[in-house]
């Protein structure tokens, strides 16, 4: 009887340990999660970057700045992507970050790698599809969670 109680402790070990396991990662990601504000070296401009976790694990992001240079240099457009998928831990991609140019209809598609550096403190490098770079933000969270 002690040899089974022995095989089944350690099964049920491995799935707790197991679960554990795979919802870590999920848990890990939800630092990148919520509201961001940086200075893009590019054009000194304000950037602004709200990440939402999707219920599917990717994550969506939504932004703002003050200086687009890729939109002849206004603020008038809007930045996106829905595809945010966690590669590890602290670090994060898309290749669909498109920027939308209100004020003359221009878009462009742009790859983005997001990495959490410390607690409040990511890094957004964004490069063309090619993989030329475009600019390094350096980010701090401005919301709770």
């Amino acid at each position: 009887m002690p040899r089974y109680l022995a095989l089944f402790t350690t099964i049920l070990l491995a799935v707790v340990l197991g679960v554990q396991a795979w919802a870590q990662p999920q848990k890990a990601a939800a630092g990148f999660q919520g509201y961001w504000m940086g200075v893009d070296p590019l054009d000194g401009g304000d950037s602004r970057r709200s990440l939402v976790q999707q219920s599917d694990g990717t994550f969506a992001l939504a932004g703002r700045d003050s200086a687009l240079t890729l939109c002849d240099g206004t603020d008038r457009g809007f930045v996106r992507f829905d595809d945010g998928e966690v590669l590890s831990r602290n670090l994060m991609q898309s290749t669909t970050l498109t920027i939308e140019c209100t004020n003359n209809g221009a878009s462009v598609v742009l790859h983005a790698r997001y990495e959490l550096a410390d607690k409040g403190l990511m890094t957004e490098v964004v490069t063309r599809p090619d993989g030329t770079p475009v600019t390094t933000i350096v980010f701090h969270k401005i919301s709770e969670n």
